[in-house]
């Protein structure tokens, strides 16, 4: 599958704002790929993923790079002494202490200088190079669903090693190359301070060889999850009885079918946790009917399953004065 498609499905099945982009750390002797502009002034790496998810392909050797801390983190640079003693890091008033500072620095994923050459980003749709990694910017439900889709690949929960310190640079770029593992940053005093990253996005970073299977676990989760949970179906209605502090009711939930709406799929049946309901024949038809009486959780799975909106939930409450 060809970079344009890998983004067309991440774009269509997440709704994304911003494209993708895709990040390679250049290897002594590699010449910059096709399509990419060497800009006339100096950025910072978060600069640069924020220029390239509006579209712009940018090759960065080190002259190009602003952020000394930045770019000796990706081993592109030596570290200056003064961000590598931390004392700067006091100064801006960031970390309490020296000591403080030196157990973030130490602690932080980076590479040797001289590893790499040059940085190169791009929108993965016009990427015409292999990436290290691709850089996502996303709202939280966004987020959400990509972690889902790691999760449904692999049935494995996702453990992230992160920080408000260097994020792009460490977080996004180097902890993702050499763990080969999703990472997430919320930004750092550098990227929110110097690009257009609005205060309710993140970024997710994915190592480019795990595109693939992200993908297939984001077609199957359109199918019924994302559309669902986006439409709200188990939404109940407003209530206009609440109870005092101290007063004490019993509920009971009445679950009212339309045997003329009914198709007898199951669904409700099958997505119950209670097992409240089944499905019998009913002349030459099947219909669901309640099986049991009490037990209902009121959660709303039969209601927001029901492609005939045949099931509705109704409370019954014995709230003490009527509620009033």
């Amino acid at each position: 599958m060809q970079n344009s498609q890998i983004a067309e499905v991440f774009r269509s099945t997440l709704n994304l704002r911003w494209s993708p982009v895709a990040v390679r750390l250049m290897r002594p002797g590699e010449k910059a790929p096709s399509g990419v502009d060497e800009p006339i002034s100096r950025i910072r790496h978060c600069q640069a993923i924020a220029l390239a998810r509006r579209g712009n392909s940018l090759y960065l050797p080190p002259r190009r790079h602003a952020c000394p801390d930045g770019a000796a983190i990706m081993g592109l640079v030596p570290m200056s002494p003064k961000l590598k003693s931390g004392e700067l890091y006091l100064l801006f008033k960031k970390l309490p202490n020296l000591e403080c500072a030196k157990k973030m620095i130490v602690s932080r994923p980076e590479f040797a200088a001289g590893t790499y050459s040059a940085s190169v980003v791009a929108p993965l749709e016009e990427a015409a190079f292999e990436p290290d990694v691709v850089i996502f910017t996303l709202w939280p439900e966004q987020a959400m669903w990509l972690c889902a889709a790691s999760t449904y690949s692999t049935g494995e929960r996702q453990i992230f090693n992160t920080s408000g310190y260097n994020s792009t640079c460490a977080d996004l770029t180097v902890q993702v190359m050499t763990s080969q593992k999703m990472n997430i940053s919320f930004g750092c005093y550098g990227a929110r301070a110097s690009s257009d990253v609005a205060d309710f996005e993140v970024y997710v970073s994915v190592p480019y060889r795990d595109l693939a299977v992200l993908i297939e676990a984001l077609k199957k989760l359109s199918l019924k999850s994302i559309p669902e949970a986006r439409r709200r179906i188990y939404m109940p209605p407003i209530m206009d009885n609440v109870l005092q502090v101290g007063e004490a009711e019993k509920e009971q939930v009445e679950i009212i079918i339309d045997r003329e709406r009914c198709s007898g799929c199951g669904l409700c049946a099958a997505f119950c946790p209670e097992a409240m309901l089944e499905v019998i024949a009913v002349g030459d038809k099947k219909k669901a009917v309640v099986s049991k009486s009490g037990g209902c959780c009121c959660c709303y799975t039969c209601v927001g399953q029901c492609s005939q909106k045949a099931i509705q939930l109704k409370p019954h409450s014995n709230i003490p004065n009527g509620g009033k």
